[in-house]
């Protein structure tokens, strides 16, 4: 965030504009000089988004200052809009995108429910008739679960943090997995549809090691929505448990874009194909940014 401070040197007071950034302990200033007068309030704000602009095209890896804008200015609506809502509103904003978005996580997972039926159950409290395998049930119930954690989890990301939100996916679903990883059970998994090869369970506990290195060192250097879009990507590709990894690693994308006030990001299942499409050319080409600026498209529509 950028923010105006007044500076008094001598007997002269002037204006700057001040950016703080977090570089590991370190705090780090950015400013720049406006002056002994505010400029009107119309060029301020010209002159921070400029600003901002200039610290980002230096920081982030895949997006452009074009990107910027427009994912700043998305973020910027976001939270107007929220400001503007009352408590029951907010919930039932919050309810709805969890209604479409666990129906769309599921689908993409091979659930087998209507948007309909997930409405019913997770919104009405009612179960369907058509409603036959308790298990459907509970993945949904599940899921909704997964996504009030990450709306209050204020810890950090570690293995810990991924087993609970494992667990809390599996759990009644798949009970003897839920919480444990591949390497715990011993066992491969095998990626419907796709020429990849996840790391065998051999090689799980030290690929989770690199990523979460990869994380300590690029959680402050990556721009929000590049950090959601390749902790999903990572995940996924990892695959660390023998089942609910893809669901896993898009509640992941979306803890760090709710802690971040950003808004939260669906991959609507008429997107399966240019979805698995972008996740191929990461996991079979090993290029990550069709994945990232797929996750800003999904980012910029919803």
């Amino acid at each position: 965030m950028v923010t105006v401070e007044k500076i008094k040197k001598g007997e002269k007071e002037y204006y700057r504009l001040v950016h703080s950034i977090r570089k590991g302990e370190k705090i780090i200033h950015k400013t720049k000089y406006l002056g002994t007068q505010l400029p009107p309030k119309a060029r301020l704000e010209q002159l921070k988004k400029e600003f901002l602009s200039q610290i980002q095209d230096q920081k982030y890896k895949y997006f452009s200052d074009k990107d910027i804008k427009k994912i700043e200015e998305e973020k910027a609506q976001y939270k107007a809009k929220i400001k503007k809502l009352g408590p029951l509103e907010k919930k039932e904003m919050l309810d709805e995108f969890i209604i479409r978005f666990t129906y769309d996580s599921s689908k993409l997972s091979g659930v087998n429910v209507t948007l309909r039926q997930t409405s019913l159950i997770l919104k009405e409290g009612i179960i369907p008739k058509d409603i036959k395998n308790i298990k459907t049930l509970k993945e949904l119930e599940n899921h909704k679960k997964g996504i009030i954690a990450i709306t209050q989890y204020k810890g950090k990301l570690d293995l810990t943090f991924l087993k609970k939100l494992h667990k809390i996916l599996m759990s009644g679903v798949w009970d003897e997995i839920a919480g444990l990883t591949r390497y715990e059970l011993k066992s491969d998994v095998k990626v419907a549809g796709t020429s990849y090869v996840p790391p065998k369970w051999q090689e799980v506990q030290k690929e989770l090691d690199y990523f979460f290195n990869w994380y300590k060192t690029k959680n402050r250097r990556l721009h929000p929505l590049e950090l959601a879009s390749l902790i999903h990507l990572k995940i996924i590709s990892i695959q660390p448990f023998r089942d609910g990894n893809s669901r896993l690693s898009r509640l992941l994308m979306n803890w760090i874009l709710w802690k971040k006030e950003y808004p939260l990001v669906d991959i609507p299942i008429e997107d399966l194909e240019t979805y698995y499409d972008a996740l191929d050319m990461y996991q079979i080409e090993k290029k990550e940014k069709p994945f990232v600026d797929y996750i800003k498209r999904r980012y910029l529509i919803s």
